[in-house]
């Protein structure tokens, strides 16, 4: 049986490998801190994340494999504007995304999600 502990260990384990992933390709990325209700995020890509600031989103699914991908993004999105306000960036500049961890994959393998309208539409 797991318990809350253990998957917000393996949330927190797939935030850190994913800032290892994109600082291993070159891109200046971190974790971000949990900030409740104003929450931003859980890693930040500063550099060149499709032409953006990436607010990243990081689901790692448990067994169950229960994939939300409305309700993720529109988590990913509250929390972009968050990040773009606390730091008064143009919202514009800042892109919401969710990757979602393959279970039994390596992190390549992750699942990155984006908003049609978020991209094209800016």
């Amino acid at each position: 049986m797991t318990t809350r502990k253990s998957h917000k260990a393996r949330g927190a384990t797939f935030e850190t490998d994913l800032r290892d992933y994109f600082r291993r390709i070159g891109l200046d990325s971190e974790r971000l801190a949990r900030r409740g209700s104003k929450d931003e995020g859980d890693v930040v890509v500063r550099s060149d994340f499709l032409g953006y600031i990436g607010i990243i989103e990081a689901k790692a699914p448990g067994q169950s494999g229960r994939i939300d991908l409305s309700g993720w993004t529109k988590e990913a999105q509250v929390e972009a504007t968050h990040y773009s306000e606390a730091r008064g960036l143009e919202r514009t500049s800042v892109l919401s995304a969710v990757i979602i961890k393959a279970r039994g994959k390596s992190i390549e393998d992750s699942y990155l999600v984006l908003r049609l309208g978020d991209v094209f539409d800016g």
